[in-house]
């Protein structure tokens, strides 16, 4: 099945419930934010949409490391042009992006990923681009700088591409609905 046709059979026109995770994935990002309380490096997101699982990072960490959400807003499940999708993730992030608990990058991750010249991550979470060649180009840029934790979304049969990545790379650690982290 297409990405294309997967969206357009499991989401209505605006629900902003398919831009976050399950309870039980959301208690496995919280445990790994929490884990990554012991070091004050940043906590990296890759693929914003728009800012749910961001906020739910936020909540989690409240305010211990710096967070750092990557989205380009090229692609959308409702089918929002760029501006609107941006302008959607603005809104949802204003008050976390003002209190300065996230830095919100409107960028390529690729620009992103050869610019970045920070700490090693305590913690990268990967929901951006979900191909084989983009999920594992997504985890050897956590791994080449060194990130504490490299997890992400969609582990599933639906997202091939990902579940072949994931498994290159020595397959989950951990593993909850489609939330997964590398050992």
């Amino acid at each position: 099945m297409s990405l294309m046709t997967y969206v357009r059979r499991a989401f209505s026109p605006f629900d902003p419930r398919v831009a976050t995770l399950t309870e039980e994935e959301l208690d496995l990002l919280r445990n790994l934010v929490r884990e990554a309380a012991s070091t004050p490096r940043p906590i990296i997101e890759i693929g914003t949409l728009i800012g749910a699982t961001t906020t739910e990072i936020a909540l989690a960490d409240q305010g211990r490391h710096e967070i750092i959400t990557v989205d380009n807003y090229c692609w959308n499940p409702w089918l929002l042009d760029s501006q609107q999708h941006s302008a959607t993730a603005a809104q949802m992030l204003r008050y976390l992006v003002a209190s300065d608990r996230v830095k919100r990058i409107e960028m390529d991750k690729q620009k992103f990923f050869e610019k970045y010249s920070g700490p090693a991550p305590a913690l990268v979470f990967l929901d951006a681009w979900h191909t084989y060649e983009e999920t594992k180009k997504d985890i050897v840029w956590a791994q080449s700088v060194q990130t504490n934790v490299v997890s992400g979304h969609d582990y599933c049969p639906d997202f091939a591409g990902v579940v072949r990545a994931v498994e290159e790379f020595g397959g989950p650690k951990r593993l909850a609905g489609r939330l997964w982290t590398l050992a």
